[in-house]
């Protein structure tokens, strides 16, 4: 899953390998045969199986080196369109929208990007002194679709895009990144099961940027939001880090006012691999003019997530928590219409998700499966449920609840991976009168469920 242009900046969840490297062993290349070296480096990687990051060349102190990744999928879709008389949002925001047959049947498939896009990343490192670091990072992020329109030229997205310097004192990073809300919940649903699948697709229609994963259900997506992040030095595993980031308004519900950044934190603990534990947080003010409320209102948006992952010997597990004002299924402070109701007042959300795998070194073979729901809360200004003799419709998404299966195989570079994803997506009750005595409501539970078939394969370096 949009802010905006969010069409492509749906979860491209995990940052690469370049990202979350520390220091880096540097190449040292004479300056006039680096073309030559960079080549020979890129062929030599590629036949030598998967790596973390390949190292370019050193000048001046100047370490700089490239990882990344290209991959593509083929994505099957079974399933029901929208229910009769919901509407279809911009974005996805309810239910899984495509064109249905006469009979309200989906049958659906596009080759796209999977969980993350296909990346170049470029990061350079240099060591002024023994206590002060400099990093820079830049990363294109590509779409090899978008909407169905034949000869579509896929965008690029440059989602990382920072510097950041260390020292003993922590460290200081300015500039596109992984946002620290929900940053926790995201990676842990890459490192269990999508990091090399795709998960729920986001949408069909439009299919720029990355898949979903769980995000959708039960997994706020943070996005790559500009902002400045300072993080404490690392201590025996615990870590803190706080930011404040380029605020986002609410344009559909006429919140178009943001005063102030919006604040975000997170404080994580990692046990040699084995244990990590993480709780995260924001908040931000909004102001507008609703259509149907006060002048001048003011609310706060605000989230908080928690969760944690534990790995012993061939098993995963992990799941994170989350509740807030200022959501959708995908993304919290939602560009659309069920983030705030029509007097501008945020709508409160909560869900979960959890995750295990287990891992079979002999055929370099991961099993993974899960499941998630998203739930939303109506507010007191939006309609009533219906009775058997009053007519309401709400039209509004009740709950989201998803279902995914995987196998994950590695090849050297080379990451297959075959996945079931069920969609089951549930709107609050509707009223319907009857024909024969329109003074008798019938009273119905709209529902929606698609299930998507994907397979497909990364090429990583």
């Amino acid at each position: 899953m949009r802010r905006g242009q969010r069409s492509s900046v749906r979860p491209r969840p995990r940052a690469t390998a370049g990202a979350r490297a520390g220091a880096r062993a540097g190449l040292r290349v004479p300056s006039t045969g680096a073309l030559a070296a960079c080549a020979t480096l890129l062929l030599a990687a590629a036949g030598a199986g998967a790596r973390a990051e390949i190292p370019l060349v050193q000048y001046d102190g100047w370490r700089l080196s490239t990882d990344g990744r290209v991959n593509s999928f083929l994505s099957v879709a079974e399933g029901q369109g929208l229910p009769a008389g919901q509407p279809e949002y911009p974005g996805g925001a309810a239910g899984t929208a495509d064109i249905a047959t006469s009979t309200g049947d989906l049958h659906s498939s596009r080759i796209r990007n999977g969980f993350l896009m296909s990346i170049l990343g470029f990061t350079g490192q240099k060591e002024v002194s023994p206590d002060f670091k400099v990093t820079t990072r830049v990363a294109l992020w590509m779409n090899i679709t978008g909407s169905r329109t034949k000869n579509n030229i896929g965008q690029v997205d440059p989602r990382e895009l920072y510097g950041k310097i260390e020292g003993r004192w922590g460290s200081l990073l300015g500039g596109s990144h992984l946002s620290l809300f929900g940053r926790g919940g995201i990676l842990v649903d890459a490192d269990i099961a999508h990091d090399y699948g795709l998960g729920y697709p986001c949408a069909i229609k439009d299919a720029s940027g990355g898949a979903c994963g769980m995000a959708g259900f039960g997994a706020p997506f943070p996005g790559f939001d500009p902002g400045f992040v300072y993080a404490t030095p690392n201590l025996g595993g615990l870590q803190v880090s706080a930011g404040i980031y380029d605020p986002a308004v609410i344009e559909n519900a006429n919140l178009s006012r943001a005063p102030l950044p919006r604040v975000e934190g997170e404080v994580k603990f990692d046990l040699k691999q084995s244990l990590r534990l993480f709780v995260s947080g924001f908040w931000q003010v909004l102001e507008g003019t609703p259509a149907g409320g006060n002048v001048n209102l003011h609310v706060n948006a605000w989230g908080a997530q928690a969760g944690g992952m534990v790995t012993f010997g061939p098993i995963m597990l992990g799941g994170a928590g989350f509740e807030g004002a200022g959501f959708a299924p995908i993304n919290y402070l939602e560009e659309g219409v069920l983030a705030a109701d029509s007097n501008g007042v945020l709508r409160d959300a909560k869900g979960g998700f959890g995750l295990a795998a287990v891992v079979i070194d002999a055929l370099r073979l991961k099993i993974a499966g899960g499941a998630g729901v998203w739930h939303l809360d109506k507010t007191k200004s939006d309609p009533p449920e219906p009775t058997r003799t009053m007519v309401s419709n709400p039209a509004l998404i009740k709950q989201n609840l998803g279902i995914t299966v995987g196998l994950y195989q590695t090849t050297g570079p080379v990451h297959f991976a075959l996945e079931y994803f069920r969609a089951e997506h549930t709107w609050y009750d509707r009223g319907v009168a009857e024909l024969s005595n329109p003074a008798i409501v019938d009273i119905v539970t709209p529902k929606q469920v698609v299930n998507f078939v994907n397979v497909g394969m990364t090429i990583a370096w």
